[in-house]
C-alpha cells in the first residue's frame, strides 16, 4: 500500500558551511503525493472500524487535485468503487488520470466549494437513498488523515537513525502549505516522537494563496476569498483549526514566496534532476536552494551538522511546457 520513499541528501550547490539538506521524495507514492498516505489509511480505518458495511460501502471525493486521484488509487487498492467531483477549472488531464484508476468523474461548480457542496448533498444523499454507505474523504481536514500522513516523520527518523544521524541534529522540516493536511500530519508525528517542541516546523506557501500566514499574523483564522497563485495544489480558502492551533502552540515559522520563485525553482530542479514537480512542491524545494531562508526563520546560524528535511510532496499533473508558460512576459 503506501510505500516508504527515499530519504536522500541533496548538495544543491551549497557552500560547505550551509545545513546539510534531506529530501523525502513523495512523489513515488502510488498517487504520486503524500496524499495517498492518509487516504488510504482513512479508507482502511473505515473498513477495519465497519466491515458488515464493506459490501455496500463507496468512496466519494471532491478534489480535482491530488486528493481525488489519492482517493481513486487507494479506492481501488480496496477493491471499492469511488466517484470524483471535480470542478469545471480541473485539468482534462487530471480527470483522465482519476478516470484511470477505475473512478467515475463528474464535472459540476466553478470552484472546489461548489464541487464538494453538490457530492455531499446531492450525489452521497442520492447513494444513501440506494442503500449505499458513502465514505466522504475531504482533502485534508480529518483527523485519521493527519494520522496517515504522519508515518512520513516515523520513516524520516528511522531512515536518519540508519545513517547514524541522531534525531538531536534535525533543525527543521521544511512542507508545503495548502489547507493544513500535510502540516497536521507532520505535527502528529513528531507529537509522538516526543519532538513537537524541539523540531520547528516550516512551512512554505504563495502569495495569493498563504493562508496560514495570514491566519497567524491574524491571530485567528482568516478565510481568503480568492486563491490566485500558480501553486494550485496549496489553493484552500481555509486552514484547518488543528493546524492553526498547532502552528501557534509549537512556534512553527511562517514563509511566503512568490509565484515566479516556485517556478523558478521547479524549472530548476528539473533540469538538475530530471524530475517534475508542481509548483506546489517546488515551494518547500525553493528552501533548499536557499538555507539562508532557513536560517533567518529559524533565526539561527546553520551548520553541517544540522539537519534540515524537505518534505517533496509530489503532484503529478504538471508539464515542463506548462512550468515554461509561467515565466513572466520578457524573460527569458
Amino acid at each position: 500500500m503506501v510505500y516508504q520513499t527515499p530519504l536522500l541528501k541533496h548538495e544543491f550547490g551549497h557552500q560547505s558551511k550551509s545545513p546539510t539538506i534531506y529530501v523525502k521524495y513523495e512523489s513515488l507514492q502510488p498517487s504520486r503525493s503524500f496524499k495517498f498516505r492518509g487516504i488510504s489509511h482513512f479508507i482502511e480505518r473505515a473498513i477495519s472500524s465497519k466491515p458488515i458495511l464493506v459490501d455496500t460501502m463507496k468512496v466519494y471525493s471532491s478534489s480535482g487535485g491530488n486528493a481525488g486521484l489519492a482517493a481513486a488509487t487507494a479506492a481501488k487498492s480496496f477493491g471499492m468503487e469511488c466517484i470524483v467531483v471535480v470542478p469545471k477549472t480541473t485539468k482534462l488531464r487530471m480527470i483522465q488520470k482519476i478516470e484511470k484508476e477505475g473512478a467515475t468523474v463528474l464535472v459540476h461548480g466553478e470552484n472546489w466549494g461548489h464541487a464538494d457542496t453538490y457530492l455531499r448533498e446531492t450525489i452521497m444523499k442520492e447513494a444513501k437513498l440506494k442503500g449505499l454507505t458513502p465514505l466522504y474523504v475531504h482533502p485534508f481536514d480529518n483527523e485519521l488523515i493527519w494520522e496517515g500522513h504522519s508515518s512520513i516523520v516515523d520513516e524520516v527518523l528511522l531512515q536518519l537513525k540508519q545513517e547514524n544521524i541522531p534525531s538531536e541534529n534535525l533543525a527543521g522540516i521544511v512542507c508545503s502549505v495548502g489547507g493544513g493536511g500535510l502540516f497536521s500530519g507532520i505535527v502528529k508525528g513528531l507529537e509522538r516522537h516526543g519532538l513537537a517542541e524541539s523540531v520547528p516546523i516550516i512551512a512554505v506557501e504563495t502569495e495569493g494563496s498563504d493562508v496560514m500566514a495570514k491566519s497567524l499574523r491574524a491571530g485567528e483564522r482568516v478565510e481568503l476569498n480568492k486563491i490566485s497563485t500558480v501553486a494550485s495544489s496549496l489553493g484552500s480558502p481555509y486552514l484547518a483549526e488543528f493546524a492553526y492551533q498547532s502552528a501557534r502552540k509549537y512556534g512553527s515559522k511562517s514563509v511566503v514566496l512568490s509565484d515566479w520563485e516556485v517556478v523558478s525553482t521547479t524549472l530548476k530542479f528539473a533540469d538538475e534532476f530530471n524530475i517534475i514537480t508542481e509548483p506546489a512542491c517546488g515551494a518547500s524545494l525553493h528552501l533548499g536552494y536557499y538555507p539562508d531562508i532557513v536560517a533567518t526563520s529559524l533565526e539561527r546560524n546553520l551548520t553541517p551538522k544540522d539537519i534540515i528535511v524537505v518534505i517533496a510532496c509530489g503532484g503529478s499533473c504538471m508539464s515542463y511546457e506548462e512550468l515554461l508558460s509561467f515565466k513572466p512576459a520578457g524573460m527569458v
